[in-house]
């Protein structure tokens, strides 16, 4: 049977067969990893022959090495293609051009960092304002050294080390930027290796890198960019959101929906104005459901707008309540998704860490580092060292060799253990990996670290190293005196903290566990979907959901980027839904809340259970 293309896959297929750029915006549930495969492989069929003849390819960039190996598999591990990362893409066609990538450094990269510290020092004393006028200083002597560098290499840290040559991982997309602006010869070769460039996740990519992209393929005819993604889902950082391709392109909507039930696609049309989608494939014929739980929200009694412990098993009582109701207690098939982690922590037995993160201490910046599982002082602990201590406790040495391997600068293909034989890295492996179980049951996490760092077994950054190097803070905190300095309280508190916990956290992490947080879901799909909401419970100023869905019962909207944030993040969450959605949501006014939820047309009154 002849696969049946979709209206956008058909316009794609005519941009390519007329050699005009275009951007596909591909809702959630849309099949955009399919059309980016379908249109790369039109291009194997009708133009392979002749770019091989050529001795060109294609070039295919995405988001994660996940994704990378998904795209290269689907499409045969065919050496047309180059499929890669954005950074790894950019330094291999960038790599070359070393008088440019040192006047990018010079005239861009570096005279931004030394604003951004500059920026920071206010003229005074305390510690952040001389850390910041310290690294100023060390950029501008850094400019003045580019001047003797002549080659340059792509290291593996955030920030590069100028003066020796070495680029960060953060310097990749600036620099490539720069070129992109600036060298047209660049622009040229990288037109004439790749005569089709396609983005796949086009809106987790940084704007100046689209910008580069559409002056290097603008024009009529080839080169050829496309452009894979939807704004709706680009809820990370400050990235291209609203891509575009160059002005002569076409933009081009997917409207089918091949993911959700017909219930869960009628609230995203009406939480979703933009494109309006329609179900396609199997789930022409489910229904699902949809319901909205609202709970009576209690007023916070802990200072800073909190629940109190009590509080928040209260609130847990209700989401078993709501559970129950629903008859989804118990089942394996339910993903509950929260913002935050607070009731999660509870439940799954890292509340102290939780709270750590989420005190004083922590800067948003953190608390979001944490609810992801991204934090620079936890990574290495969750990926690294509990993994070698529960491979250490079950006896699999080759899980061991294969964790240090992967993730220890210690054992890697260059390390200082590289020229061992295989028994005898085995057998170091062994010691260190008991010396870590024994510190681990009776050590704190600052001394385990220091272990693991010294010997290698992970990789310490910049920012990492400066809380080994300095004391301990022996004063007490004081807000308003060391504020921008609370990261050095929240590294103390961590170091003295033992490793209970970080099991707990750990697995929550790598989502082995039913509860994930919003943020941790893209991308997935799963048949019953829990979605919690309670903005006091997540004490988070980046959103507010009370404002987002019953602004007339909390009192007005929120500051637009709350708005646009909450809407991105909520509809990624709905949209995870292959059949049933539930939300609950805690508020002031559960009968006003449901008044207004139906009157703006996102649910019906059936779709409404109150709980006041």
């Amino acid at each position: 049977m002849a696969k049946v293309l979709t209206q956008a896959d058909q316009d794609v297929e005519t941009c390519l067969n007329t050699n005009v750029s275009f951007a596909l915006i591909a809702g959630a549930g849309s099949g955009k990893t399919s059309s980016l495969i379908d249109a790369l492989d039109w291009i194997r069929q009708h133009r392979g022959k002749a770019l091989r003849q050529n001795g060109q390819h294609v070039a295919c960039i995405t988001y994660t090495k996940r994704a990378v190996a998904v795209i290269s598999e689907r499409l045969g591990f065919d050496d047309l293609f180059v499929v890669s990362t954005l950074h790894s893409f950019l330094w291999a066609q960038l790599g070359r051009f070393h008088r440019d990538i040192r006047l990018a450094v010079e005239n861009r990269r570096l005279p931004d960092l030394i604003e951004k510290e500059r920026a920071k020092d206010n003229g005074g004393q305390s510690k952040a304002a001389r850390e910041a006028r310290a690294k100023a200083d060390r950029y501008e002597a850094d400019l003045a050294a580019l001047k003797d560098v002549d080659r340059f290499e792509y290291g593996d840290t955030v920030y590069g080390d100028y003066p020796n040559g070495i680029l960060g991982h953060d310097d990749i997309p600036v620099v490539a930027a720069y070129l992109l602006e600036e060298n047209a010869t660049f622009r040229r070769l990288l037109g004439v290796r790749f005569p089709y460039l396609f983005v796949d996740e086009a809106q987790d990519t940084a704007g100046d890198i689209v910008r580069g992209l559409n002056l290097a393929y603008g024009g009529e005819g080839l080169p050829v960019v496309g452009y894979f993604g939807d704004p709706w889902q680009q809820i990370y950082g400050e990235t291209a959101e609203d891509f575009a391709p160059p002005e002569d392109g076409k933009t081009i909507t997917k409207v089918e929906n091949f993911r959700c039930s017909k219930s869960v696609i009628r609230l995203l049309n009406g939480f979703r104005t933009d494109v309006a989608q329609v179900p396609a494939g199997a789930n022409q014929e489910v229904e699902g459901s949809v319901i909205f739980r609202l709970v009576k929200a209690e007023i916070p009694e802990e200072p800073r707008n909190r629940y109190s412990e009590a509080q928040t098993g209260r609130a847990l009582v209700k989401l078993d309540e709501a559970l129950a109701a629903w008859g989804w207690a118990d089942r394996n098939d339910v993903v509950k998704l929260f913002l935050v982690k607070q009731m999660i922590a509870r439940r799954m037995g890292f509340v102290n860490l939780n709270r750590l993160f989420a005190g004083d201490f922590a800067s948003s910046r953190a608390q979001d580092a944490f609810d992801r599982g991204e934090h620079f002082l936890l990574v290495p602990l969750t990926s690294t060292i509990w993994p070698l201590v529960q491979a250490q406790r079950a006896g699999d040495s080759r899980a061991i060799i294969d964790i240090l391997r992967r993730n220890s600068p210690a054992f890697a293909v260059d390390g200082v253990n590289a020229k061992k034989s295989l028994r005898s890295m085995v057998d170091t492996s062994i010691d260190v990996v008991s010396n870590l179980l024994l510190l681990w049951d009776t050590a704190p996490v600052g001394e385990i670290l220091r272990f693991a760092a010294e010997r290698q077994l992970i990789r310490v950054g910049e920012r990492f190293q400066a809380h080994f190097d300095r004391d301990p803070r022996g004063e007490a905190y004081d807000a308003e005196q060391h504020g921008e300095e609370k990261g050095d309280w929240l590294a103390d508190a961590l170091f003295a903290m033992d490793t209970k916990e970080i099991a707990s956290y750990a697995s929550f992490t790598s989502t082995n566990t039913a509860y994930s947080t919003q943020h941790g879901v893209k991308g997935e799909e799963y048949p019953k979907v829990l979605v919690v909401y309670d903005d006091i419970e997540a004490a988070w100023h980046n959103y507010n959901f009370g404002k987002l869905l019953t602004p007339g019962v909390v009192g007005g909207v929120g500051t637009g980027r709350q708005e646009a944030r909450g809407k991105k993040l909520a509809y990624v969450s709905f949209s995870r839904a292959l059949e049933d959605l539930r939300v609950l949501l805690f508020t002031p006014n559960p009968k006003g809340a449901r008044d207004e939820l139906v009157a703006n047309g996102l649910l019906t009154v059936d779709q409404v259970e109150i709980i006041d």
